[in-house]
């Protein structure tokens, strides 16, 4: 539960440097990774000049939580510990100190999108205006390089979105702009979207329909069923909440909508084939659906992997083991493909019965905390970050790319550290 906190309002000269360099830093982060596919595409070779970037970020939050919140590390750190035991064994047993690398790296990403809410929680109950200001310009900034990108990508400039193959010949099938990741940059845009639509939506309608059409186009432009999908259901289920007190009156007729929205989405599932067929990467799924069906269809065939994964699993390690994690370290042993990219699935290999934990604490927290803070100001950006959190569980679970995300963490972290900007508006106010 959120308790009331002491807000204090002349901080000292170097924890207000330390903010705004991490502010500032975190403001133009979508700029650097932009950056780093540029340098890729024009010499072909990797530069880690975002993951640079972002460990300084992280360790500058570190430093800030060490000065004002050091119990708040506490947990983070006992849990970064705990989750690196099992991976750590099977380093002992394989010696892949590479696997054993992308572990401990694997475990600062899940663990940053807690990092960012502690620090930002503890910069709202310092400078709530501050933090105010700063929330809004690093989603609009981040949201602004995002679309920018994608236009770019339109334009023929960047990275596709998939990769040419037998299901796929077309080699200019979506973009990715100079981003690397797809689909995480796909659930980037849910947490952008999402926090804009709740800010535009109650008084500045003509910005919220031009952050839906820029968000649909960048949607659209990646290909992906997370962001098409995601986009929607935001732009749909957002303004519900925030103007809950309007259509309560016309909860019949809304019934009647639902209905025949499930009434629809039984006969596009009925006439799926012909569906796919008409679509862009049809071939693919059409060839996934005859396969494996509509589950396959939904979640693209990594149910296929996480099985694979886990089978391996059980067959080359004993039990204790397996609850404890056995990592990269020791899955890349015996399949070129550890990552089966559903969260719940990889963190529950990769770490054990801990990883599974802090997967469900994690989400359980926050959709708990935000749904607190929508009853207490439903008016407010508070229905956007619950309808983001709800959405992300849906995508960690089916598409995977939430909580291993390393292009994720800042902004959502942060928006759910935002929680007492909101929590005390009253109902009439908004963003």
């Amino acid at each position: 539960m959120i308790s009331d906190t002491t807000l204090t309002k002349s901080p000292d000269r170097r924890t207000a440097v330390l903010d705004l360099l991490i502010l500032l830093l975190a403001k133009w982060y979508l700029l650097i990774d932009a950056g780093n596919g540029v340098l890729l595409q024009l010499f072909g070779q990797s530069v880690p000049l975002s993951a640079a970037y972002k460990s300084l970020l992280l360790l500058l939050m570190v430093v800030a939580l060490v000065w004002h919140q050091v119990r708040g590390l506490l947990l983070p750190l006992l849990l970064l510990l705990l989750m690196m035991l099992g991976p750590f064994y099977s380093l002992l047993q394989s010696g892949n100190t590479a696997g054993f690398s992308y572990d401990a790296g694997m475990l600062l990403k899940i663990l940053s999108p807690l990092l960012a809410a502690l620090y930002f929680y503890n910069l709202v109950s310092r400078e709530p205006e501050q933090a105010r200001q700063a929330i809004h310009q690093i989603m609009l900034f981040s949201f602004a390089i995002l679309v920018l990108n994608l236009l770019l990508g339109r334009l023929g400039y960047g990275f596709e979105a998939y990769l040419p193959n037998d299901y796929l010949p077309d080699q200019n099938l979506g973009t990715k702009g100079f981003f690397k990741a797809t689909n995480e940059l796909s659930a980037l845009l849910l947490v952008l979207s999402g926090y804009l639509f709740a800010s535009y939506w109650p008084q500045a309608r003509l910005k919220f329909s031009v952050v839906l059409v820029c968000s649909l186009f960048c949607a659209s432009s990646m290909l992906t069923k997370t962001g098409i999908a995601g986009v929607l259901l935001l732009a749909i289920l957002i303004p519900l909440l925030q103007s809950k007190h309007h259509w309560q009156r016309f909860s019949r007729w809304i019934g009647v909508v639902v209905l025949s929205g499930v009434v629809l989405t039984l006969v596009m599932l009925w006439q799926l084939p012909l569906i796919l067929e008409t679509l862009g990467i049809g071939q693919k799924l059409l060839w996934v659906y005859q396969q494996q069906g509509v589950l396959g269809v939904i979640l693209s065939s990594r149910d296929l992997y996480a099985a694979q994964n886990w089978q391996l699993a059980v067959q080359y390690y004993d039990q204790w083991h397996l609850l404890s994690g056995i990592g990269v370290t020791g899955l890349e042993l015996y399949t070129a493909k550890p990552m089966a990219e559903l969260d719940p699935v990889d963190l529950f290999i990769w770490y054990g019965g801990l990883g599974l934990a802090y997967f469900m604490l994690w989400f359980g927290w926050v959709l708990i905390q935000s749904y607190r803070c929508y009853l207490q100001a439903p008016h407010t950006v508070a229905a956007g970050l619950l309808m983001v959190n709800a959405v992300l569980l849906l995508v960690a679970a089916m598409a995977g790319h939430v909580l291993t995300s390393g292009m994720l963490w800042i902004p959502w972290g942060m928006l759910n550290g935002s929680l007492l900007l909101w929590w005390d508006q009253a109902p009439e106010q908004t963003t």
